[in-house]
């Protein structure tokens, strides 16, 4: 039933991306554009002139963030400013869906380390035992070359679920119920340059992350021109 709920609040958001996506170049169809490759997902906000027309389409984005990374860095923000990146969220001692979302996330680092601008992000969701300590263990025991790219990140719980909540738009909660005790979502969170949302993607279906790493050369290639 998660998954039923979560793809249908994913649909929602991709359906809402899509409309605001045609907002914005019906408004701006008389200016210079670069090719939209992915839609944006998340509620939206809209400017208008004295006339009522729509002037300009605000997405959601991002709030603000601080996380500590498994290295002592302090990730905010300004880490990701600029650039692409991917968000999902685990605990170390999962026993369902994580190992599999780690190896997938194994995959795409490497296959697209050529992205110098790519940054990962994947936060606990049980801070209170993944301590650095444990992040460290869990990174060196599998093995991960988490080269100064990949963050394991650390922050006070209920911080951790607010920014899944309320920032990446997924699950992340304590569940009794759920397998390990807590329940968060399998998606991996497709963020842009300017913080916006553009693509989620089940990070325990290795099809849909190479079709992640796909959209990522897209963005890319056709909307940033590189």
């Amino acid at each position: 039933m998660k998954n039923v709920a979560l793809n249908r609040m994913y649909f929602l958001f991709c359906l809402l991306g899509l409309i605001g996506c045609t907002e914005s170049t019906e408004s701006n169809k008389n200016s210079k554009q670069k090719t939209q490759v992915l839609p944006y997902i998340g509620e939206m906000e809209f400017d208008y002139d004295d006339e009522g027309q729509i002037t300009d389409t605000i997405f959601h984005t991002i709030p603000e963030f601080q996380f500590t990374a498994q290295d002592c860095s302090i990730v905010t923000n300004e880490t990701v400013n600029g650039k692409i990146y991917v968000a999902n969220f685990f605990f170390t001692s999962c026993p369902s869906i994580c190992p599999k979302m780690t190896g997938n996330m194994e995959v795409l680092h490497e296959n697209t380390k050529d992205i110098d601008e790519l940054i990962l992000l994947s936060h606990t969701v049980d801070p209170n035992r993944d301590t650095l300590a444990k992040l460290n263990k869990y990174i060196n025991t599998r093995h991960i070359d988490t080269r100064d790219d990949w963050f394991f990140l650390y922050a006070p719980q209920e911080y951790v679920y607010e920014i899944g909540k309320y920032g990446y738009l997924i699950n992340a909660d304590v569940d009794p119920e759920a397998e390990g005790g807590f329940l968060h979502s399998e998606y991996f969170v497709l963020i842009d340059r300017k913080g916006r949302i553009r693509g989620m993607y089940e990070g325990t279906d290795i099809n849909r992350v190479n079709q992640l790493e796909k959209d990522i050369r897209a963005l890319l290639k056709v909307e940033y021109g590189e």
